[in-house]
């Protein structure tokens, strides 16, 4: 049997951190600070879009920045310079979550 060397590992999560969005901008730190795949998950009962930005400790989220449609997930891989998460939606209310880890 061979191994196909372009196979994506599956995921191996290390943890989850929850963003509850408001109008207002707020960040809240990744469970690992390494080069990473970080999977961002916005719940289907989101009054409308989450928008987010990944940076260090002072990082702000604006209503410019990446949009996450309600009950979508979205993958990103997250350097180690990116150490908080943050969230903001335009109107109304909604939660993220943030699970980071190793593989696809």
């Amino acid at each position: 049997m061979s191994i196909n060397p372009f196979m994506a590992a599956p995921f191996t999560p290390y943890g989850t951190v929850s963003r509850a969005g408001t109008g207002t901008t707020a960040s809240v730190a990744l469970t690992r600070a390494k080069d990473q795949t970080c999977i961002v998950t916005a719940l289907p009962g989101n009054s409308g879009p989450v928008f987010i930005k990944f940076g260090d400790s002072t990082v702000e989220a604006a209503v410019t920045d990446f949009p996450i449609l309600p009950g979508t997930v979205q993958t990103f891989h997250v350097l180690a310079v990116h150490t908080h998460i943050a969230a903001i939606l335009a109107s109304g209310t909604g939660t993220i979550y943030a699970s980071v880890g190793d593989g696809v």
